[in-house]
């Protein structure tokens, strides 16, 4: 799970103001000390709010003396503000509820008192806590009645953040168009007054906002643009936020050494500042990245260490993200006794702190862990309770996810209704998050054309309003009338042509970068249209096999029977031929029906017992081995017959081979049937060639032969039982070996083009 450090974290400490200088406190200290009255309760009030950060409970104390102080002497202003002191303190003490009691308490004294700056802090401060409380239309109303009143009194800076905090609710809600409406009005008031920091700020937004629309490349545009201000200001800060904002992009494209490089230079910035919430940011951040590269050794290191920062500063949900990263990773080296105990940790913090989507989460991948322990009761308890928390909040990725998961546990548990049930599940989520996330892309692209074409408006309109203001105090100071006229005419041909040239320029550049960004589009939808055909045929794959499998399985059960029924009449009859051509003599008819009665009867005998071998479970006994001494065998055995028929038998080797778990007297019989067949297909002579190499943790065998080749036709049936081309053939050999591969967890390919030959691709993980 990665984490992403929200602005909304700049806004508290913008309208909160946190201070935790040692110095100051003691100044405030030596104050409280000295004053009486008024001037006391103010001095306890800037001692609470001091306290804020690092020490809650002293905050709390401070801000009760304040409030006691101030009903005493009747003092309004110092009440509401103690009131809000104590809001604050039960915010960072993580109890949003008292928090919003308090700020409410304050705002109404704020209201009678009629302090709009002190009004304009109090809703501001609801709408944070409410937000974290995820009552976003709450915090939402909060904000725009804020807003209203920066407005009446003219505070353009206030306004400016009033709209970037609107943006920020409703980038939570993931209505990404009006977050991105809100962010780009917050940014042009700020560049207006002149406000760099601000505006920095709304830029990294707007990059934000960008990158979850996936469109990458407008992300980076605007993190930079953050970036070079953070500079030319020396906001170091900004600077180390805009390097981590900058890095998640590139992780999310895919490209890691440019975002460990951009983490990297932002870690060391958190570090000069000291600021652990951050380090323990870029740190989780960048334990993501080596984990997703399978370096699960040092994402652990990584995880740790920002595990160790979150508990430090008492951070819960930073503690709950890396728990659960931290579990994942062990997951992932099969440690799973580790693996539990963080993600059980993680599932409490989460449910302490009330986050559904991170409980949802750990219930997943504790789930996952019991999956993959083979401890399917528990596991499917675990997804059941995450599918419930991911249907109600709605997230779709991890139904998905839940959804393949449970289906492939009811395949392995042969309940293959349930497991199908459970797959077309997964697949119609799947389809619909699909047309979903393009919906919300192809959104996201209309509102951002349709946000700067109403910003161009506006400038044009602003520029117009200019134009005649101008014109009204030329009227004013021009006594000549005919003098004013002609000035005037002028001047109004001067701007309906520039008005005309302005208006031609936008269009031709409007149109220009409407046609860059539908090819730009088109490309997009290109590639995922190819992507999305991919997986289809992935998904038709899968069910042929499922379909064969179910198929076979059938088809043993009925064969068993059959087999069972015969071989006992079938021996009978067998033997009575025997004793009739061993003692007695018969006519010379009589005799040749009695041979052709015992040639058939081995025949079907024959027939009979490749259904048995088909048909009876395996017992396959795994024990350390070596697949190439089991081909060696193979060329052994057929070594006699490829002479006989002029067919030369090669095996190579590439490289060193491991020894692992495998059944070598069953894998010799799959790939002694793969030789037979073979050399039937090679009457004239030929090439038969076992090519064995290790790739990573899989053996690869490719068995070639240079004989007849199989038409189009067959090669679609030449798994199905009973299917075969030989007058005197059974057709169970290649299922027999098909089955005998996925025993060991393998695959088999065949490739074949006829009158050149045969290729069968094998595919063995190797287990240890």
């Amino acid at each position: 799970m990665k984490i992403r450090i929200f602005s909304l974290l700049l806004m508290i400490i913008i309208f909160l103001s946190l201070s935790g200088q040692t110095a100051e406190i003691d100044s405030l200290r030596a104050v409280v000390e000295k004053t009486a009255g008024t001037e006391k309760v103010d001095a306890l009030n800037q001692l609470s709010k001091a306290f804020w950060y690092e020490a809650p409970e002293l905050s709390i104390e401070n801000g009760n003396k304040a409030l006691k102080l101030s009903r005493k002497l009747k003092y309004k202003k110092g009440e509401a503000e103690a009131i809000n002191n104590l809001g604050g303190a039960y915010y960072y003490l993580n109890d949003f509820d008292t928090a919003v009691e308090h700020f409410i308490q304050s705002l109404k004294l704020r209201k009678q008192i009629g302090d709009k700056k002190d009004i304009i802090i109090a809703l501001n401060n609801l709408g944070i806590v409410q937000e974290s409380l995820n009552n976003y239309e709450q915090a939402l109303k909060y904000y725009l009645e804020s807003m209203d009143i920066e407005t009446e009194i003219g505070n353009m800076n206030g306004v400016a953040a009033s709209l970037n905090n609107i943006g920020m609710v409703y980038e939570n809600l993931s209505d990404f168009n009006k977050a991105l409406e809100y962010f780009r009005r917050s940014e042009l008031i700020y560049q207006e007054i002149g406000n760099k920091y601000g505006q920095a700020s709304i830029l990294d937004n707007i990059g934000l906002i960008f990158g979850n629309l996936t469109n990458y490349d407008k992300a980076i545009e605007y993190h930079l643009r953050a970036l070079k201000i953070h500079e030319e200001i020396k906001d170091i800060n900004g600077v180390a936020r805009s390097l981590g904002n900058i890095g998640q992009i590139y992780d999310n494209i895919g490209e890691r050494d440019k975002a460990l490089d951009y983490y990297h230079r932002s870690l060391k910035m958190e570090e000069e500042l000291g600021n652990l919430f951050g380090i323990a940011g870029i740190l989780n951040n960048i334990g993501i990245i080596y984990d997703d590269m399978k370096q699960y050794n040092i994402a652990l290191e990584y995880y740790i260490d920002s595990h160790d920062i979150y508990k430090e500063i008492s951070n819960p949900n930073g503690v709950a993200d890396a728990s659960n990263n931290i579990g994942v990773a062990y997951k992932n080296q099969k440690r799973y006794d580790e693996a539990l105990k963080y993600l059980q940790e993680s599932l409490a913090s989460y449910k302490t702190i009330g986050r559904k989507k991170g409980v949802a989460a750990a219930l997943n991948n504790i789930a996952t862990v019991y999956k993959e322990t083979k401890q399917f009761s528990e596991a499917l308890n675990y997804f059941n309770k995450a599918l419930v928390i991911a249907k109600e909040i709605k997230v779709r990725d991890l139904q998905i996810e839940i959804y393949e998961n449970i289906s492939e546990i009811f395949s392995i548990k042969k309940d293959y209704k349930k497991s199908l049930h459970y797959y077309k599940l997964y697949s119609s989520t799947k389809d619909s998050t699909f047309t979903k996330e393009r919906m919300e892309i192809i959104s996201g692209m209309q509102t951002t054309y349709e946000v700067e074409l109403l910003l161009e408006d506006q400038e044009k309109e602003i520029v117009l309003l200019q134009k005649d203001n101008e014109i009204y105090k030329l009227r004013s100071d021009k006594q000549n009338l005919a003098l004013l006229l002609l000035v005037f005419g002028i001047f109004i041909l001067m701007v309906l042509g520039f008005v005309f040239f302005y208006r031609y320029t936008l269009n031709k550049k409007a149109k220009m970068k409407l046609e860059k960004e539908v090819e730009e589009r088109t490309h997009d939808l290109k590639k995922t249209n190819v992507k999305l055909t991919k997986e289809i045929q992935e998904r038709k794959e899968l069910q042929n096999q499922l379909m064969r499998s179910e198929r076979l399985a059938g088809v043993g059960e009925l064969a068993a029977g059959i087999a069972h029924e015969i071989r006992n009449p079938l021996g009978n009859i067998s033997s009575s031929v025997q004793i009739c051509l061993s003692k007695f003599e018969h006519p010379k008819e009589v005799q040749q029906f009695l041979e052709i009665i015992q040639e058939d009867s081995n025949k079907a005998n024959s027939i009979i017992k490749g259904l048995l071998d088909f048909a009876n479970p395996r017992d396959v006994k795994f024990k350390k081995g070596s697949i190439y001494k089991v081909l060696k065998n193979v060329v052994k055995r057929i070594d006699a017959r490829c002479q006989e028929k002029n067919i030369t038998v090669s095996l190579k080797s590439g490289g060193t081979l491991s020894n692992f778990l495998i059944d070598a007297k069953w894998l010799e019989q799959a790939f002694l049937n793969l030789a037979v067949n073979a050399i039937n297909a090679m009457p004239n002579g030929g090439r038969l060639e076992f090519n064995i190499k290790q790739i990573k943790n899989t053996i690869k065998i490719n068995c070639t032969d240079t004989g007849q080749g199989i038409s189009k036709k067959n090669l679609s049936k030449i798994f199905d039982p009973f299917f075969t081309t030989r007058e005197d053939g059974v057709g169970l050999g290649l299922s027999l070996t098909h089955q005998i591969f996925e025993d060991h967890k393998g695959s088999m390919q065949i490739e074949s083009i006829e009158k050149v030959g045969t290729k069968v691709i094998v595919e063995i993980p190797i287990q240890t």
